[in-house]
């Protein structure tokens, strides 16, 4: 019995913790690579934001489209969990990022 219940709150955590891990996209923005740091990071140019929360110059880690070569002047559309680090340049969590045409 002991066992069981220890085993059934250890299930419980491991759901929750996965339930407050997972990211979803809550805003996004379109914008123009204007450097590349690395062929995973770059700075991007904001040209449209949703409710302007994002303007000027964004850190963008293009990382998380693999299958994807940017390159500087490319157009891209990156989605973020909403949240603006003050840093300098400004970075996101980049959650999407995708060539646009």
């Amino acid at each position: 019995m002991k066992k069981t219940f220890s085993l059934f709150i250890m299930l419980l955590i491991f759901c929750s913790l996965l339930v407050m891990c997972k990211s979803e996209v809550k805003a996004t923005f379109v914008g123009v690579i204007d450097e590349m740091v690395n062929d995973r990071k770059a700075v991007v140019y904001v040209t449209e934001s949703e409710n302007n929360a994002v303007y000027g110059i964004v850190y963008v880690n293009l990382a998380k489209n693999p299958d994807e070569t940017f390159k500087v002047g490319d157009k891209v559309k990156v989605g973020y969990n909403g949240k603006v680090q003050g840093t300098a340049p400004m970075a996101v969590t980049t959650l999407t990022v995708e060539l646009v045409e």
